[in-house]
């Protein structure tokens, strides 16, 4: 181990070093709630047609954002340019 790597590693062990790094945790975690909301109040105030131009649908929108990406209602199709009937 080199002589940095050893200060660091006894630098991150201080109390300090961990009240530092859980307060930044909380701040990033803040701002991305925040992030999140917003994104939300957005999408809801587009009006259907817009948010059938972008892949959502008025229901998925809270799992599009607050949920992982395979929890959707509607699954992402490959085919969406292909007209019906063609």
């Amino acid at each position: 181990m080199q002589a940095t790597e050893l200060v660091l590693t006894q630098h991150r062990l201080t109390p300090a070093w961990r009240i530092a790094a859980s307060v930044r945790r909380l701040w990033v975690a803040y701002w991305d709630r925040r992030a999140r909301q917003a994104t939300v109040q957005i999408l809801r105030s587009l009006d259907h047609r817009t948010l059938k131009d972008i892949g959502l649908d008025p229901a998925e929108i809270e799992s599009t954002i607050y949920g992982k990406p395979g929890e959707r209602l509607q699954l992402y199709r490959e085919d969406w340019t292909v007209r019906s009937g063609s």
